[in-house]
């Protein structure tokens, strides 16, 4: 991979390299985004990288990382349906150490903040990268356990709200929850740029996008109301277990 797709899939930018890198990755990454308003969109990815050292730079000790995370995007909150979902990571995460949860619960809520919204893109989960100091093989049983840990945190709710009637005004507020999942997707992950920087395969590096979103100028949801709720837990990430 050239540089900047190198400092694109690493998190630190302390150990920049001057020339290509070769690599090998493997992951599984999956976005849902129901039709229901009342529906939450989920994203989980996981994924382990190892990298050579440059070729002018040769006897180089080889890096290897895990990363990855699993994270709710509601466009409505139902107090419970958060509970449950942030219940199921930390239970997967107090497996393997009881410091996880609340490190990896706060690193998710910074990363995925949209800075020229000054807002979170959703309502957060895990998220960590260039983990490498545990044992390989405990780091890739504990990205095993939250990848297998999607299924139960997620489905419940979508049961549950798959089917709840809505309106023109819940879909509105939908789509403009997805508006900010497209700037978050397009201006700041990292995963979108290391994939256009490696010349993946373009709508396999776009699949997170949902297929309609909407912008509204100058939007502010009524104070009180139900969106404002969403975006105030957006902007203000509170701690839901």
């Amino acid at each position: 991979m050239p540089p900047e797709a190198y400092r694109a899939a690493k998190a630190s930018a302390a150990d920049q390299k001057s020339g290509p890198v070769p690599f090998f990755a493997a992951g599984i990454s999956s976005v849902l985004h129901p039709k229901n308003p009342f529906a939450p969109t989920l994203h989980f990815n996981y994924r382990y990288f190892e990298t050579d050292a440059p070729k002018d730079t040769p006897g180089a000790p080889r890096q290897w990382w895990f990363g990855g995370g699993t994270d709710l995007t509601p466009a409505y909150i139902f107090e419970e349906d958060i509970k449950h979902f942030h219940s199921i990571q930390k239970r997967a995460c107090d497996k393997f150490d009881p410091s996880f949860y609340p490190r990896f619960k706060k690193w998710c809520d910074d990363y995925f903040f949209i800075k020229h919204r000054s807002e979170r893109r959703g309502l957060g989960g895990i998220f960590f990268d260039d983990l490498n100091d545990y044992d390989q093989e405990m780091l890739l049983s504990f990205a095993t356990e939250c990848a297998d840990s999607v299924v139960p945190a997620y489905i419940p709710i979508l049961e549950k709200r798959k089917d709840t009637p809505f309106n023109e005004n819940h879909k509105a507020w939908q789509q403009l929850r997805r508006g900010r999942y497209v700037e978050f997707n397009l201006v700041y992950d990292r995963g979108t740029t290391f994939g256009l920087k490696t010349g993946g395969r373009i709508e396999s590096i776009l699949m997170s996008l949902p297929l309609t979103a909407r912008w509204e100028y100058d939007h502010k949801p009524e104070e009180g109301s139900e969106e404002w709720k969403l975006l105030d837990a957006c902007m203000n990430p509170k701690e839901w277990i």
